[in-house]
């Protein structure tokens, strides 16, 4: 596997992503208990929006500088959380450099960091498998409160739930590089954590670019017995358009009370400023949804 995020870094699916589990953070926080949170596919932790992986896609222009320049001239209906994203995005490129784009890890760590003056206790975690990888995260995110480890999520994700602190999040991000073989065994790898942490509240995100990998995905989840599971989709293509990815989403089990109402404002804001100009119009329930895959 040789898939490298820095090609990546700050798209449309990093904004949708980061915002949601700003989101969940912020709810888990508000119960002024500890939890557990673990990175599963963390990457390098910081990016640089101006390097050569970054310039050779452009990615980002279509993705996070499309929404700090959209909000930079009318913020007026921005949900709050969208704002708390770019407000954070801004501390951290005073921070390290002004072309920089953080990672989920990153963001973990920053909500450790933030919680921690209020007494809430978070502990957070990262694993990275690749080595080249690895290396630069723990080089990168060495002074921040989360601890990184050079391990295999299939491998290290069922070692080490369920955690002491009984709540906690497990954020999966992997690459997708065979969608359909990747799909059929992270719905092994979710069977297998929620038999050992019931409890749990696991985020994986996936990509909309395989139609019929996805509904097949949906349709193994349903059959996994695993009860309060809702995905959250915002499509820049229709599926049907022929594109590289047409959209990105996150199936949450366990998430928090009236997370979907959250999400759904999001994405409700997100989809048309991240959109694809050249796009077909999209109903709503193309443009996005927020939908209980199985309920309680």
């Amino acid at each position: 596997m040789n898939y490298k995020h820095a090609y990546h870094a700050g798209n449309f699916a990093d904004v949708v992503k980061h915002t949601l589990l700003i989101q969940l953070l912020n709810q888990f926080s508000q119960k002024g208990k500890p939890y557990y949170v673990l990175d599963a596919y963390a990457g390098k932790g910081l990016y640089k929006l101006n390097s050569h992986e970054a310039k050779a896609t452009h990615e980002a222009k279509s993705g996070v500088e499309l929404l700090v320049e959209h909000y930079t001239n009318d913020n007026t209906n921005a949900p709050k959380t969208v704002k708390q994203y770019l407000q954070t995005l801004e501390q951290a490129k005073k921070t390290y450099d002004k072309h920089v784009y953080v990672g989920s890890p990153w963001w973990i760590a920053h909500e450790v960091e933030f919680q921690a003056k209020n007494n809430i206790a978070i502990r957070a975690e990262a694993f990275e498998s690749q080595a080249e990888e690895y290396d630069a995260l723990n080089y990168q995110l060495y002074k921040l409160p989360i601890g990184c480890h050079h391990r295999d999520a299939f491998e290290g994700l069922t070692a080490v739930i369920p955690p002491k602190e009984r709540r906690g999040l497990i954020l999966l991000d992997p690459p997708f590089e065979q969608e359909h073989k990747d799909f059929t065994r992270l719905v092994d790898l979710l069977v297998k954590s929620h038999k050992k942490w019931q409890q749990g509240t696991y985020v994986l995100w996936y990509p909309l670019k395989n139609h019929e990998a996805v509904t097949l995905f949906h349709k193994k989840m349903k059959r996994t017995g695993i009860k309060k599971q809702l995905i959250c989709e915002l499509n820049v293509y229709p599926n049907d358009v022929p594109v590289g990815m047409n959209g990105t989403g996150l199936l949450v089990i366990n998430p928090p009370w009236k997370f979907d109402i959250f999400a759904k404002e999001i994405l409700k804001y997100l989809q048309p400023i991240l959109k694809a100009k050249d796009a077909p119009k999209m109903k709503d329930d193309e443009a996005f949804r927020v939908q209980w895959l199985v309920g309680e």
